[in-house]
C-alpha cells in the first residue's frame, strides 16, 4: 500500500529540514521531534523553555533535555544573536592557476553508532556489558537505543571510566534529571573538566549536591519557581560556591544588585559582580558596605574641604562689591 498527503490540506506549511527526516528521524525521540515541530511552526516566534511545556503539556526541566539533543546536532544554536553573514571579499588578482587540493568535508563532532556496532563493542568490552547492566538496574529501566548511544559515547569518546559514568547517572538520578540529554551534557563537562576517577567525581558530586542546597534556599527567597536549576545555571552557581568561594549572603546581595540594575534575574550579570568582589577581596556584606561607607565619608570630607577653602577670597570679594559704584547704561533700541 502507498500513500500521498492530501494536497486540500496543504493550504498553509511549514518548511522541515530535509536532515531532520534522513538523519534524525530515527534517532531523535518522540518527544524531541515534537519540540523541534514547535520550534519550526513557530517560526519568528520566540519560544522558551516554560512556554514549550505548556504548549506541549510536559515537564519544563524535560524540555530542557530535549533541546539540549538538537543543540548538540547543531540544529539548533543556544540564545538570540543569528549567526553574522560572511563579510565580502572583493575579488582579487588573477594568479597563475595553482594546483587544486582537494579538502576533506567537515565532519560532525561524533556519528551515533548503528545498533550492530553497539553490539559488537557490547561483544568485545566485558566492563561495557557490565556498566549498561548497572545502569539499567539503577533507572529501573531497559536501555533502549538512545541511552546505549548515550552512554557508548561518554565511554569510549569522552573517555570517561566505567566507575565514572555510573556515578554521574547515580547523581542524576538522585537529582531527578534521567533525560539522556542531560546526562550526555553532564558527562561531556566533566569530560572537559578531567573528572576521570572516583574521587574527583565523588568531589564533582558534591559540588552539585551543594548547588541543589543552595537553589531549594534560593527559590523561595527570590519566587523562582523552577524546580531544578539548567545545567548551565547549575555550573555558574558551582563556580559561585566552590570556585569563588562565595557565601549565600554574597550571592543573595550580588542578586539584590543585579535586579537593581537590570530589573530582572540574570546569572552572568551576578557572575560579573561577584567577579569583581572577588578581586577587591570581599568575604561578606559587611565588607562591601564598610567600603561603600569609607568611600561616601571621602566624597564628604572633600566637599567640606572646599566648602571651607574656597578658590576664592570671599571677604576681598565683599569688599569690591561694597566699594564698587553701581553704573547705569542706556541700552540703544535697534
Amino acid at each position: 500500500m502507498t500513500f500521498k498527503v492530501n494536497s486540500e490540506r496543504l493550504g498553509s506549511a511549514f518548511s522541515v529540514p530535509n536532515e531532520i527526516v534522513d538523519k534524525h528521524l530515527r534517532i531523535a525521540g518522540g518527544e524531541q521531534i515534537k519540540v523541534l515541530l514547535l520550534i519550526l511552526r513557530k517560526g519568528a516566534d520566540k519560544l522558551d523553555e516554560n512556554k514549550i511545556a505548556k504548549a506541549l503539556k510536559c515537564d519544563v526541566n524535560d524540555v530542557e533535555d530535549y533541546l539540549q539533543y538538537w543543540i548538540n546536532t547543531g540544529i539548533l544554536l543556544e540564545g538570540e544573536e543569528a549567526p553574522q553573514p560572511e563579510k565580502y571579499v572583493p575579488p582579487q588578482k588573477k594568479e597563475e592557476p595553482k594546483p587544486e587540493i582537494k579538502q576533506a568535508a567537515s565532519q560532525p563532532e561524533y556519528s551515533r553508532p548503528s545498533s550492530s556496532e553497539i553490539a559488537i563493542r557490547l561483544d568485545e568490552s566485558k566492563e561495557l556489558r557490565l556498566l549498561f547492566d548497572e545502569i539499567q538496574q539503577k533507572l529501573g529501566k531497559t536501555i533502549g537505543y538512545d541511552g546505549q548511544c548515550t552512554f557508548l559515547l561518554l565511554y569510549d569518546r569522552f573517555g570517561l571510566p566505567a566507575d565514572v559514568i555510573y556515578m554521574l547517572v547515580e547523581y542524576c538520578v538522585s537529582a531527578g534529571k534521567t533525560g539522556y540529554s542531560y546526562i550526555e551534557s553532564v558527562g561531556k563537562t566533566w569530560s572537559e573538566q578531567e573528572i576521570d576517577s572516583i574521587d574527583k567525581a565523588a568531589e564533582k558530586i558534591a559540588a552539585f549536591n551543594s548547588v541543589d542546597k543552595f537553589w531549594k534556599k534560593f527559590t523561595v527567597d527570590t519566587g523562582v519557581k523552577n524546580p531544578k536549576p539548567t545545567l548551565k545555571q547549575a555550573l555558574q552557581i558551582e563556580n559561585w560556591l566552590c570556585v569563588m568561594n562565595m557565601s549565600y549572603d554574597m550571592v543573595m546581595r550580588a542578586y539584590d544588585v543585579t535586579v537593581e540594575n537590570t530589573g530582572k534575574i540574570s546569572f552572568s550579570y551576578m557572575t560579573k559582580v561577584l567577579s569583581a568582589w572577588k578581586t577587591k577581596g570581599y568575604k561578606k556584606p559587611s565588607d562591601i558596605d564598610s567600603d561603600e561607607k569609607a568611600k561616601s565619608d571621602a566624597a564628604k570630607k572633600n566637599v567640606s574641604k572646599e566648602a571651607e577653602n574656597p578658590s576664592y577670597d570671599l571677604n576681598e570679594y565683599t569688599q569690591n562689591s561694597i566699594k564698587s559704584k553701581l553704573k547705569y547704561t542706556k541700552k540703544d533700541k535697534k
